[in-house]
This record gives C-alpha cells, sequence and structure tokens, in this order.
C-alpha cells in the first residue's frame, strides 16, 4: 500500500492490510483497551480511520530488540 496523505480516510480492511492483523475483533478489541486510535464517523453507520492517525500509532509502537 502506497503512502498516503494523513488526511486521507481508511476502511477496516485498509487499517487491517497496514497493521498486519487479520480480523475486525482484534482492531476492535485494541480500541476498548485505548491501544489503537478510534475511527471517525462519516454518516450512514460508517466509520472511517483518518491515515495520519493509523501511521502516528505505528510509529509510536515500540520495536523489540534482540
Amino acid at each position: 500500500m502506497e503512502p498516503a496523505s494523513p488526511d486521507t480516510l481508511l476502511t477496516a480492511q485498509d487499517v487491517l492490510a497496514m497493521t498486519g492483523y487479520k480480523s475486525r475483533t482484534s482492531l476492535y478489541r485494541l480500541m476498548q483497551k485505548g491501544r489503537c486510535p478510534n475511527p471517525v464517523v462519516i454518516g450512514g453507520n460508517r466509520i472511517r480511520w483518518r491515515s495520519g492517525d493509523i501511521e502516528d500509532w505505528l510509529q509510536s509502537l515500540p520495536t523489540r530488540h534482540y
């Protein structure tokens, strides 16, 4: 997936592809625990994530050192 502008709105499938998680359930569990950005409501029962929020979140995750 090519880098998006920080204002681009992502679907759950886009977020799953960026993060490597396999299910929406995993994503929603992370949100409930406050460990993942919450989506924005765009109307009509539709939600999207701001790409900038997701990218910032991914950059803030700790790296594993061996």
